[in-house]
């Protein structure tokens, strides 16, 4: 059985080496979706009885990997050649946020995915089958193990 739970965040981003808009700083409202696949849990007289895992867990998951640390921050590559500005922001107390890689939508779905695998592994009765991520409504771009 897949689940799977949403969350939606806004946030800034720029794309350095984009020949069009993109290279400017700019934002959007990510919706990121989140699929694990595992058993119903059948007969332990718990809560989470007919579930596969409460969605409550998961919302937990992705509060604390991507909605906490990313929601209305600014995301650029730590070898922008901005950097010096970026890091002069995030002094004066803008929320930044420097990831070693072109924050694209295809690697932000990558890297969420990463980050939420390793929190999974806590529990190893469920596993992580997809992160999908809107950058906009008619865009999207989903990683997959």
């Amino acid at each position: 059985m897949i689940i799977s739970k949403k969350i939606e965040i806004d946030m800034a981003h720029r794309l350095p080496n984009h020949e069009g808009k993109c290279k400017n700083i700019h934002g959007h409202r990510y919706v990121i979706e989140v699929g694990v696949e595992g058993e119903i849990i059948i007969g332990n007289g718990k809560s989470d009885e007919g579930m596969v895992v409460d969605f409550g867990n998961l919302k937990k998951i992705l509060g604390e990997t991507i909605d906490n640390p990313f929601d209305h921050s600014l995301v650029v590559y730590d070898g922008d050649e901005l950097k010096d500005v970026y890091e002069e922001l995030e002094k004066r107390g803008q929320r930044i946020n420097f990831v070693p890689f072109i924050p694209t939508v295809e690697n932000l779905a990558k890297y969420w995915f990463e980050l939420i695998g390793s929190r999974l592994t806590e529990n190893n009765k469920i596993k992580l089958k997809f992160v999908r991520v809107w950058e906009t409504s008619t865009s999207t771009a989903t990683y997959e193990n």
